[in-house]
């Protein structure tokens, strides 16, 4: 019964937090758009930008701040800051469509009154975002990457369909504004919903004291954030936040000259496409969704002279999928420094403040090679994406190569399992008996150190975390290693019911449900040692 209602309330964080994420970016990226237009401003985007990057700052700061006062409801704080945020997009919003129209077109206060209902309209992705993330950091990791795609392509399957229903045409600029609104509103509450839903957000297994105990996932060792958004880390986030940047607004100087490839129906069908395969897709990966989103960026580019004139405006929708397979590839690496950190509030914070200062990078290239280029600007964009992309990757390779401890999900090479580690466990070794007496000295060593490797420095990296007895770790090996109960009771030398105690105890202390999460957790620190 427990079971039943743990899976249920897993299904219930997974929709919200996918259909959450869908909510606030479709609401984010509608409210920009209407914002933008009547706010008259020169270089729009860019401003928008360094809004953002403001408004991250200041989260970050206060939650670095607020770190220290251990008795701080971290769900309750980012709740009200997004209804503050929601209060502060009203205000922004009516700054922009009723004040600045009653202001003279030249008029100085005409500039800073859109700046800053600009600045206001922006608050609200903030703290939405970053509780989303910590909502993303509770699923269980064999869902967390389905929930990323399916949020984040579905943000850009709900923009198409309002983009091609004409909501603007039909509701006005205040109603579209007020539909952008009314799905930030929804975003809160499905956050909302899916955190105090969630099995995991009761979670004990973390040190005493921190902040993020409130978005803890079971299975997962946490690590200081220094030791998960490392400077390598941020360097591979900044890079693909700017590449993302740079290809997004290439798109939109595009559409301004062939139409926005959002309002195509052909990028409608497209986006449900893979929406299906995300929600079929049991064992969809990061790297999966990598190398789509590359095939489609690099389709778009170098079939864009052959698609011009065989397809008007594929190569503008092969590009806008590989964009918004891109974005997928951004959230679920916020989501990895959330879900592995010890305080996945101001994991998630750091990580979306990198993000977005990488997107103001990009943003930036296309604005300067603007200025730069004037009305050649759009050929140049087209000759000069596939050299974005490729440098993209070399420069992501080479980080790897010169920091072999960097974790990109879509990089790291993959852990080997136990059958590979050949003298690793008991039993193997039990069944070479004297053979392994016979081996030579430097065979000895490597195998030593093979399960010195696998398993001896996890389990004591989960004991050391989360508190185990000398004990409890013991027993924590012998399950990792598979062993029964008999077994680790003749082992250990101690009766069956101290077992069981002792096996209590570890669950209760690591937040396990079955010897697969006590499991998991290890496997979880080979990963990460």
């Amino acid at each position: 019964m427990a079971d039943e209602a743990a899976r249920r309330g897993q299904r219930v964080a997974f929709s919200c937090s996918a259909v959450g994420l869908s909510c606030m970016f479709g609401g984010i990226w509608l409210g920009d758009r209407e914002v933008l237009e009547a706010s008259g401003l020169e270089s729009p985007v860019l401003s928008m930008r360094i809004c953002s990057l403001l408004m991250y700052v200041v989260l970050f700061a206060v939650a670095c701040r607020i770190v220290r006062r251990r008795r701080v409801d971290v769900r309750l704080f980012l709740g009200a800051c997004s209804a503050l945020g929601l209060a502060l997009f009203a205000a922004g919003a009516l700054v922009v469509l009723a004040v600045m129209p009653q202001l003279p077109a030249d008029c100085v206060d005409r500039r800073l009154a859109g700046l800053a209902g600009l600045s206001l309209t922006k608050f609200v992705g903030a703290p939405v975002s970053v509780w989303l993330a910590c909502a993303f950091a509770l699923l269980d990791r064999t869902a967390v990457m389905r929930a990323c795609a399916l949020g984040m392509l579905g943000a850009f399957a709900l923009y198409s369909t309002l983009s091609q229903a004409g909501v603007a045409q039909l509701l006005g600029t205040v109603g579209t504004v007020g539909a952008a609104g009314l799905l930030l509103v929804c975003s809160v509450a499905l956050c909302m919903t899916g955190t105090e839903l969630s099995p995991r957000t009761a979670s004990r297994r973390v040190p005493p004291g921190a902040l993020g105990a409130a978005f803890a996932a079971p299975g997962v060792v946490k690590r200081p954030l220094s030791k998960v958004l490392t400077p390598g880390y941020a360097v591979a986030i900044v890079l693909s936040a700017m590449m993302l940047g740079f290809l997004r607004n290439g798109l939109e100087v595009g559409a301004s000259a062939v139409g926005d490839p959002h309002a195509d129906p052909a990028s409608l069908v497209a986006l449900v496409a893979l929406l299906t395969v995300a929600l079929l897709w049991k064992g969809l990966r990061t790297e999966h969704v990598f190398y789509g989103a590359l095939l489609f960026a690099t389709a778009g580019i170098l079939l864009q002279p052959v698609l011009s004139v065989a397809a008007p405006g594929a190569s503008g929708v092969l590009c806008g999928l590989g964009t918004a397979l891109f974005e997928v590839v951004m959230w679920s690496l916020v989501v990895w420094v959330a879900r592995n950190s010890t305080d996945a509030f101001v994991a998630a914070a750091a990580a979306r403040l990198v993000a977005v200062v990488g997107h103001l990078a990009g943003t930036a290239v296309v604005m300067g090679v603007g200025l730069i280029l004037g009305s050649s600007l759009q050929d140049t964009l087209h000759a000069s994406g596939l050299v974005v992309v490729l440098v993209y990757v070399l420069l992501l390779v080479a980080q790897l190569g010169f920091s072999p401890q960097l974790q990109v999900p879509f990089l790291s090479p993959p852990v080997a399992d136990a059958d590979a580690c050949g003298a690793s466990g008991p039993a193997s070794q039990d069944a070479e008996g004297g053979q392994g007496e016979r081996a030579d000295a430097s065979r000895s060593e490597s195998e030593a150190d093979i399960d010195r490797r696998y398993w001896v420095e996890p389990c004591d990296a989960v004991a050391d975390m989360y508190r185990l007895t000398a004990r409890e770790r013991e027993v924590l090996e012998l399950m990792a290693r598979g062993r029964d109960m008999p077994y680790m009771g003749e082992t250990l030398c101690i009766s069956r019911n101290t077992l069981k105690m002792h096996i209590r105890h570890m669950y209760t202390k690591l937040d396990a449900h079955s010897r697969q999460d006590v499991i998991s957790i290890v496997e979880e620190a080979r990963q990460l040692s």
